[in-house]
């Protein structure tokens, strides 16, 4: 993680870096799971460009720009919203995706990515969103 975070010129969010070190490097998470820090889907799947692209160096370092929704293809303005500063950590299914937000202010979150329809959506931190997933999964007794 360190490694990581130096090749990068980050430094990741503390609930998401505490998460790393104290449970999990990917696995059971919500919807599809979580993507490894340093994992790469097989790539003939969406993801793999996502996270291959936020890999890249400079990407996560560029400030996360946004502090609000962003417009999805859907409402019909302009949809080429950036994600530099962020990395995906997951994906819902049709399109959509799980963002952990590595700088800037709203560094933490975990914002959703629908670049088909909806756009981008703030959420909450990492900690919070992945102890929500993990009490309705226990609730739901599976």
């Amino acid at each position: 993680m360190t490694s990581f975070e130096t090749r990068h010129r980050i430094t990741l969010p503390r609930s998401y870096r505490t998460f790393l070190l104290d449970a999990a490097d990917g696995g059971a998470g919500p919807a599809h799971g979580l993507l490894g820090l340093t994992e790469l889907p097989p790539d003939d799947e969406a993801l793999f460009d996502l996270k291959a692209d936020s890999l890249a160096p400079g990407f996560l370092a560029s400030p996360f720009r946004y502090l609000t929704s962003q417009p999805g293809p859907s409402t019909a303005t302009d949809t080429g919203y950036d994600l530099a500063g962020s990395l995906p950590i997951g994906e819902a299914g049709c399109g959509i995706f799980s963002r952990l937000v590595i700088t800037g202010p709203c560094a933490g979150q975990v914002w959703t990515d629908d670049q088909v329809w909806s756009g981008l959506a703030p959420g909450p931190d990492f900690r919070v969103w992945y102890t929500a997933w993990l009490d309705a999964y226990q609730r739901s007794g599976t």
